[in-house]
């Protein structure tokens, strides 16, 4: 197990009681929405969508090391999360590596109030999943390397992201680690612990740890998008074979480094001061 990671603001193990609570309100509804999810078509279902996960999240987080975070800090990765995503629909306009399908039909209004509160649900899956494998806080300071080295981190990731917009027939896999090092680059840069470092330095437990929560959410949100209505369905190029699911097998890989990346942009400086503020 990794060493730690800021899903909780302390080390205390939660009581058997939260755990049990959380469980009893997660497991519900995560069952429930899913067998409406899978056995209904309405221009509802994406809210059944974000329950079913809200659900899938109050059980990972109670079978976690340290417990649920609290409605707060919950509330503020919820917050971050649509934005988050919508940057990678954005970019997807030009790549083109998804899109979504359905007998439904939305209008614009719908369809991107609809999107966003599902949207919301996708830093909190990743901080409740990479908690299972993440025993115990660690510090994130004093862990980097030169502040020249992150400054070519993030040179690299902006280059890369370029790419993608530039030549998305031949960068498409870039649109998860541009951003990767982006953050991981601003994150050394502020003094804290950058993954790439760690790797370069032969320390693999932490970015082991949340690649596996990264893959974990990957597979559920694979595994639920399967019945779904609506569903997204891929285009990747050079990679369109042995599916599982509807994504191909060598697409998985691009959860690792999206894992990493959402890890970074909770361990930036300013995001840190929001949860600091959220717990006041």
């Amino acid at each position: 197990m990794a060493q730690g990671s800021l899903t909780a603001s302390t080390g205390v193990v939660p009581p058997f009681r939260g755990r049990l609570g959380h469980l009893a309100l997660g497991l519900p509804l995560l069952v429930v929405c899913w067998a409406l999810l899978w056995s209904r078509q309405s221009v509802w279902n994406p809210l059944l969508f974000t329950g079913m996960w809200s659900g899938a999240v109050l059980v990972m987080y109670a079978g976690s090391w340290l417990g649920y975070p609290g409605i707060r800090r919950h509330a503020v990765l919820m917050a971050l999360s649509a934005p988050i995503w919508w940057w990678f629909e954005v970019v997807n306009l030009r790549v083109g590596n998804w899109e979504y399908i359905g007998k439904v039909t939305y209008d614009w209004p719908v369809y991107l109030a609809l999107s966003t509160v599902a949207f919301s649900i996708v830093l909190p899956a990743l901080d409740a999943a990479w908690s299972l494998f993440i025993r115990q806080e660690v510090s994130s300071v004093g862990r980097a390397g030169s502040k020249g080295w992150h400054l070519g981190e993030v040179a690299l990731g902006v280059g890369l992201q370029a790419l993608v917009f530039a030549l998305p027939g031949l960068f498409f896999f870039a649109v998860w680690v541009a951003p990767f090092l982006v953050l991981d680059g601003l994150v050394g840069r502020q003094g804290g612990r950058s993954i790439v470092w760690d790797m370069k330095r032969g320390r693999w437990r932490l970015a082991a740890a949340v690649a596996a929560g990264g893959l974990l959410c990957g597979l559920l949100w694979e595994f639920w998008n399967y019945g779904a209505t609506p569903k997204w369905v891929y285009h990747i190029p050079w990679a369109n074979f042995a599916h599982l699911f509807e994504m191909p097998i060598l697409g998985y890989g691009g959860y690792i480094p999206f894992a990493w990346s959402v890890y970074q942009l909770l361990h930036l400086t300013q995001v840190q001061r929001l949860f600091t503020l959220a717990r006041k």
